[in-house]
């Protein structure tokens, strides 16, 4: 196995090799390795693409490639005068960001991630024990198309049973991660400088995403649920945008889910408008509504996967979609079955067919309305109990204070499409990224910056 020895020449970060000859995939993995580690912080530049190249001996298609690979992976990004750089939202980052002891962080409730305590920990075994592919020569290598096919059929029917909506079996592309399809879709459907249609507040993958493919983002204007009918066909008739990006369940940062009412009538602007919808399912589990998706199939693109319920670790996703485009995008299936390992799909497949997922829901469900009842309680507030995050202003919390005093919070900067005059004037604040006891620390830290009025 190839190592690496990250060494800082000149302020520039470079990977050394040891023994065999580095290609694509091995520097993308210094890459992502290097940033998880804090060789790399965000914003830090990479070497030039010619002088990398030079320096490991390879050729310099090996290093575009594998820039552009990382780019996929939103590791890195690139702008005219700047370079390649280190973006802050990809899972290395904030993963290095959630673990760094370094920066000097007490408590950090701005990473929403799936904790895995003893009751998911105990699920994900009981998986693994039942699991019969575990114990065949095929759990360790590529997946292969009938495990492909065994994962795109649990889906539907785990699509239907748990979010109820339908999609057939061959409606369904595995892919790694929703932050891969969403690069994915973008990259495949859409040219540079394309208009898209998002929230005024959305994912940090989702706007990540677009600027790397280079998309200019249009808001929707909307209300507490999100973008409502009317913005959306203010927003078409004035931008021409033909896709909008959404995430309607536990709207990331706002917390609100819409109501199925909300639904049906985007659903029908949508159809009457002609637009593709691409729709973020990821929190879906945890609302009551079935997807946007599932009353406008034919012009979705639903994007899912089970990271925030049962392992973040096993990187099984999917797109559901009753929409042709779908096949356009199944045509890189070769590039995309590569990174879906068999023993994650395996492991997905099983949990779905025992029943497991739902069990794994149901407790991440339960641990959020305890979390969040102990969360209103202590600090007088009445947030939705079943949010895994909350969007709270500065005039209720005193969001610079807080920081200050060794809680990290999401600023909305993190969140917002265009530049704000004071990005700190609100913040996400997530409940279940940390065990117990961190979680009761940042609480009586919280209780003492709530304004008092």
């Amino acid at each position: 196995m190839t190592q690496f020895i990250y060494c800082m020449t000149y302020n520039m970060w470079y990977p050394e090799k040891t023994d065999s000859r580095m290609g694509v995939n091995e520097l993308v993995f210094a890459i992502e390795e290097a940033i998880t580690c804090h060789e790399l912080k965000v914003g830090d530049r990479l070497p030039p693409q010619r002088i990398l190249a030079y320096k490991l001996e390879v050729n310099p298609t090996t290093v575009s490639r594998a820039y552009q690979r990382a780019a996929q992976k939103g590791l890195v990004g690139g702008q005219i005068g700047r370079g390649t750089y280190v973006l802050g939202n990809s899972n290395a980052a904030m993963f290095a960001q959630a673990i760094g002891a370094s920066d000097g962080l007490k408590i950090n409730l701005s990473i929403n991630k799936l904790r895995c305590d003893d009751v998911i920990l105990k699920l994900n075994k009981q998986i693994e024990t039942v699991n019969t592919l575990a114990s065949t020569p095929q759990y360790y290598e590529y997946i292969c198309n009938d495990l492909v096919l065994r994962f795109q059929r649990a889906v539907s029917q785990w699509l239907e049973a748990c979010r109820e909506v339908q999609f057939s079996e061959d409606q369904i592309l595995a892919l790694p991660s929703c932050q891969y399809a969403l690069q994915m879709i973008f990259i495949r459907l859409l040219n540079r400088g394309d208009a898209i249609l998002v929230d005024e507040f959305t994912a940090p993958g989702i706007i990540t995403a677009a600027k790397q493919r280079g998309l200019r983002m249009f808001i929707c204007k909307g209300d507490e649920q999100g973008i409502t009918p009317e913005g959306l066909v203010s927003a078409v008739k004035q931008t021409g945008a033909r896709m909008l990006v959404t995430i309607p369940s536990h709207h990331s940062p706002l917390g609100f889910t819409q109501t199925e009412a909300r639904r049906r009538a985007l659903a029908g602007e949508i159809r009457r408008l002609d637009l593709l919808l691409v729709e973020e399912d990821i929190y879906g589990m945890f609302a009551t509504p079935a997807p946007i998706s599932g009353y406008v199939p034919e012009q979705s693109l639903l994007v899912s996967g089970f990271s925030k319920c049962l392992s973040g670790g096993h990187r099984a996703s999917f797109i559901a979609s009753a929409n042709p485009v779908l096949q356009k995008l199944r045509d890189n299936i070769v590039e995309t079955a590569w990174l879906v390992s068999a023993s994650a799909a395996s492991h997905i497949i099983t949990a779905i067919e025992h029943g497991l997922i739902d069990k794994a829901v149901q407790h991440c469900l339960a641990e959020l309305k305890r979390r969040n009842f102990q969360l209103n309680k202590r600090l007088g507030l009445d947030l939705p109990l079943s949010s895994p995050h909350h969007w709270l202003a500065n005039s209720i919390l005193d969001i610079s204070g807080l920081k200050a005093a060794g809680v990290d919070v999401a600023a909305a900067s993190h969140f917002s499409v265009n530049p704000l005059e004071d990005p700190l004037s609100f913040c996400r604040l997530s409940v279940n990224g940390v065990d117990d006891e961190t979680f009761e620390q940042g609480l009586n830290l919280l209780s003492g910056f709530v304004r008092k009025y």
